[in-house]
């Protein structure tokens, strides 16, 4: 039972706590028992379609915040996970819609721009993808996940002038925060992603590395998240897995695979590491 007792909202704000803590599987639970005691709370049903899209289940996330954008259709919040629940999913149109409908009731709102621009990339219309990204940039200031994007649409663009300035920039914003955060994981992997998507894969090996050795082994099944990204250890492994490909070393990559199936068997960057040759 929950510390303010057996009721919806006491589950919801255990919830939140757990999620808070990248507990997502305790999070999920508690926002099951919160809309079972009381199905017309939307903020559970909300909540718990994030932890779902956290926890890499895109479509149970879909059903669940496509009923909270039903029924407060003029409210940002859920509309605007609702998108990014389906360019998870793989429909990168129909988080298009979401998102310009966003920007049609608010044209400032920098995480609608955002997901405009991640419709384009996941289309690979990467010029689309620059130009959204630079207003992302323009309207929020210099934050890492919009520079991050812009760095990689405009390296498929071709304008790796572009890439390189926003990549660094990206990288410089995550030193501060790994100055801030030594013993936390999430700043040495992000920078692993900026050095991956800088094709340097040894220094990228090298900040995998280090975020996989700040993960306890009581933390081995948290979610971690930064900068809007979400990841596990295994995801870690799998990006060292990534690189070890890269540079030709299928052994290692193979054995980092093998891993990764140990814990997850349905883990499908494990399987293909496994499988490398």
């Amino acid at each position: 039972m929950p510390f303010g007792g057996e009721n919806a909202e006491s589950y919801y704000d255990e919830g939140l706590t757990a999620g808070m803590k990248g507990e997502l599987g305790r999070a999920a639970k508690c926002f099951e028992k919160a809309i079972r005691l009381d199905n017309s709370y939307a903020a559970a049903y909300h909540q718990l379609g994030k932890v779902c899209l956290r926890m890499g289940d895109p479509q149970r996330a879909i059903d669940l915040i496509a009923q909270v954008v039903k029924k407060k259709p003029a409210q940002a919040a859920p509309r605007l996970d609702l998108g990014y629940a389906f360019l998870a999913a793989g429909q990168p149109q129909e988080a298009r819609k979401e998102f310009e409908q966003l920007l049609g009731m608010d044209p400032s709102n920098v995480r609608a721009t955002m997901g405009l621009a991640q419709t384009y990339f996941a289309d690979c219309n990467w010029d689309m993808a620059v130009r959204e990204a630079q207003a992302a940039v323009a309207s929020g200031g210099s934050n890492f996940a919009a520079l991050f994007l812009l760095g990689r649409a405009a390296k498929f663009a071709g304008n790796l002038l572009l890439s390189n300035s926003s990549l660094e920039s990206a990288d410089k914003l995550l030193q501060k925060s790994v100055e801030l955060n030594p013993d936390q994981p999430e700043g040495h992997y992000l920078r692993g992603e900026v050095y991956f998507a800088r094709d340097d894969f040894p220094k990228a090996l090298e900040h995998y590395r280090a975020a996989d050795d700040r993960i306890g082994e009581t933390e081995s099944d948290r979610y971690f998240t930064a900068f809007g990204e979400s990841f596990t250890q295994l995801d870690v492994l799998a990006k060292q897995g990534m690189c070890y490909e890269r540079l030709g070393r299928a052994d290692r990559a193979r054995e980092i695979g093998e891993r990764i199936v140990a814990r997850n068997p349905d883990h499908r960057l494990g399987q293909s590491l496994r499988n490398s040759q």
